[in-house]
């Protein structure tokens, strides 16, 4: 029995050339040596061409706006002028004039309540207004007027002779409508006017207002901020000798502006009104008003 387990305890050992490999004895394969290759240099891009230039679409040449009241007229001498002013009141009856011819009398029916109250506290700035007495007076807007006309005569330019021209036609056409109207209300004036008749509506107001018009129109807007500042202190002058009321003066200002837009008109003008019966869809006949416009 011995010899068995003898046997039995040298196969229980292993020899030592069969012991498994540990992984320090695993040798890795070396790589054959070489030289490293470098990646290869990227291609240079091909240089960047130039975008055709773009050709601009030539601009349509700009046309010049019109002034505001047209070119001269080709005669602007005392007959000329004469003979334009009775078409001068055919240009009052627009839209635009009604419009600030109704605004005016809804205006000045709103101060009416005010014109005591206003005159009381004005009456003490004799000194501040009274330039505007001599401006607004009938000689001031005359030497204006008759001098810028006379010049552009004298001077042979057509452009300052039809400011003149239209300076002394708004004056016409302003004094008629406000004396119309004035023998019309027959209102008098307050206590201390000196006269008694007639009150409404300023004749100062209306005029300046129209020389104001007539100079915005023909020098552009940047004359309209003097020229309306000028007639506004002009107008509360009245007011301060206590010959005028606010209701006076604030209608008065309207009468001078569609005076003005009267004579300086670049707007439409209404002409006239035509009807005339015109068919309706299903057998019935109406009425078709129709305005004459230029």
């Amino acid at each position: 029995m011995a010899p068995l387990l003898l046997l039995l305890l040298l196969a229980g050992d292993p020899p030592a050339d069969t012991a498994p490999e540990t992984a320090t004895d695993l040798q890795v394969p070396a790589e054959p040596a070489g030289e490293v290759q470098e990646p290869p240099p990227p291609s240079p891009e091909p240089p960047a061409q130039a975008a055709p230039p773009v050709k601009e679409e030539p601009k349509p040449p700009e046309t010049p706006k019109p002034p505001a009241v047209g070119p001269p007229p080709a005669h602007t001498g005392v007959k000329a002028t004469l003979k334009a002013i009775p078409g001068d009141f055919t240009h009052l009856p627009t839209g635009i004039n009604l419009g600030i011819l109704g605004f005016g009398g809804v205006a000045a029916l709103a101060v009416h309540t005010y014109d005591e109250s206003v005159n009381s506290h004005l009456s003490g700035s004799k000194s501040f207004f009274y330039p505007g007495k001599l401006l607004g007076s009938a000689p001031g807007l005359a030497v204006l007027s008759l001098g810028t006309y006379a010049f552009g005569r004298a001077t042979d330019n057509r452009t300052v002779s039809h400011l003149g021209m239209d300076l002394l036609r708004s004056a016409v056409v302003s004094g008629a409508l406000t004396y119309t109207v004035k023998l019309s209300v027959r209102r008098h004036r307050p206590a201390g006017g000196g006269f008694k008749c007639c009150s409404f509506p300023s004749g100062h107001a209306s005029s300046t207002f129209a020389l104001a018009s007539v100079l915005w129109r023909h020098l552009g807007w940047k004359a309209a901020v003097p020229t309306y500042t000028v007639a506004t202190y002009v107008a509360l002058s009245r007011l301060h000798e206590d010959v005028h009321f606010l209701s006076d003066v604030v209608f008065g200002s309207a009468i001078g502006i569609i005076s003005g837009r009267a004579v300086v008109h670049h707007d439409r003008h209404f002409y006239g009104m035509r009807i005339q019966p015109m068919p309706v869809p299903g057998g019935g006949v109406g009425v078709m008003v129709a305005g004459s416009f230029k």
